[in-house]
């Protein structure tokens, strides 16, 4: 009888840290804790918790950043558009672990799931691998909230990185467009702009939220919302509009071509920086971002226009 219960006792406990595995093995960073807002303009990131550490970027009034860890009375470690380092804990306000705020995020975990609320035992509405790119519109004690095609769910903050650009505050609600910041440059403005768009539906022939765009349906709208008119086709874009650039000269806003017959353009999207563009693919995807450097747009790559001085 002791015997086995002592088996039961050591099967209970394999069980459990069987269970708690998921929670550490496949994590890739610090679950984040909350966010805060910066109370002060020209506030200093510093690489360490001390005035004698070097600044790596400066933070102003009403800024959020996300508290990774709450260090110590003094010095909390954040993550402001990527940048990792430390604030002085006087120089933040409305420090809580439940905020609203719109980043851009990436999978870092080799395949993660997402989950209708913030916890391991709801139902898991989509699975990701690393590296997909999707918008997180919150925090909620540890979890991001994110937005990803037709999907709004929950990811542990620990699989994800924040990237270095911001998500206009509309891109979750992609029928209403975003009003990007005036002091950007044009074609940065036209590159957020465009990304508000993801999820958007395909439609062939299609050049507006409402229906859906095609790819050269969707530079379009793009466009003409910045004051820009650009021919309607892929190849009349390629052809009519903007001048020849290289690819190493891409930059935010400047239209990328692609042909997958080896004779025309048959494709277009918008460049966004970091080696990724914004485009309406096709009906299964409808509008998303892509790698430019991946194997498939490297084989089809055509050329690149730049109709934004």
């Amino acid at each position: 009888m002791k015997i086995a219960k002592k088996l039961t006792i050591i099967l209970i406990l394999i069980s459990l840290i069987a269970t708690m595995m998921p929670l550490t093995a496949s994590a890739n960073g610090t679950i984040a804790w909350g966010a805060a807002n910066i109370d002060a303009n020209s506030v200093r990131i510093r690489s360490g918790p001390g005035l004698d550490y070097s600044v790596l970027t400066h933070v102003n009034s009403g800024d959020i950043v996300i508290i990774i860890e709450r260090t110590n009375s003094e010095w909390h470690k954040v993550n402001f558009f990527g940048t990792v380092g430390y604030i002085s804990v006087p120089l933040l306000r409305s420090v809580r672990d439940i905020a609203n705020f719109n980043k851009y995020g990436s999978i870092t975990g080799s395949v993660v799931n997402m989950r209708a609320r913030p916890n391991t035992t709801s139902s898991i509405l989509s699975t990701y691998r690393a590296g997909t790119e999707m918008v997180i519109t919150g925090i909620n004690e540890g979890w991001y909230k994110v937005q990803h095609g037709s999907h709004t769910g929950y990811i542990r903050s620990d699989l994800m990185t924040i990237l270095s650009r911001n998500a206009p505050s509309s891109l979750a609600r992609r029928t209403t467009a975003a009003t990007p910041a005036a002091n950007l440059p044009i074609g940065r403005q036209i590159a957020d702009f465009g990304v508000t768009f993801v999820g958007t539906n395909y439609k062939w022939g299609g050049n507006s939220p409402a229906t859906g765009f095609d790819c050269s349906g969707f530079v379009t709208y793009v466009m003409r919302q910045h004051g820009i008119r650009v021919t309607r086709s892929s190849s009349g874009q390629y052809n009519d509009n903007g001048s020849h650039i290289d690819k190493s000269d891409l930059v935010p806003g400047d239209l990328v071509f692609f042909s997958s017959n080896g004779h025309t353009v048959t494709h277009v999207g918008i460049y966004i920086g970091d080696g990724k563009f914004v485009h309406a693919s096709n009906p299964r995807a409808g509008v998303t971002i892509s790698n430019l450097n991946s194997n498939y747009y490297t084989r089809v790559w055509w050329g690149a226009k730049r109709v934004v001085e």
